[in-house]
């Protein structure tokens, strides 16, 4: 099934560090990678469903210290696991999510 595009706000409300919102009823962290593409990360960890922080570049998980790359949200000590993402459309000087996550 294909989402319709969801405004998630300004441009300028992204300043180069990671963006805490919610959308959709799910908290989100508005991120960025290496290659200059913009992503919303969910902030619910794969583990155990806790809240997923930031802090010093680096998301992480209080309950079992899981931790996150900041702009893939990859596992940096679990292989094979990762933060679930949805894509993010920046047009007309907005941000719009795209589709579901993944």
């Amino acid at each position: 099934m294909n989402q319709a595009r969801v405004r998630i706000g300004p441009a300028d409300m992204y300043d180069g560090n990671p963006v805490s919102l919610e959308l959709d009823g799910k908290p989100y962290w508005l991120t960025q990678d290496a290659e200059g593409r913009f992503a919303l990360l969910l902030a619910y960890c794969p583990h155990a469903g806790g809240e997923v922080l930031h802090a010093e570049g680096e998301f992480y998980c209080p309950l079992h210290f899981w931790t996150f790359d900041g702009r893939s949200g990859e596992c940096t000590n679990r292989d094979y696991e990762r933060l679930m993402r949805r894509d993010v459309v920046l047009e007309d000087g907005a941000f719009y999510a795209a589709g579901a996550d993944y």
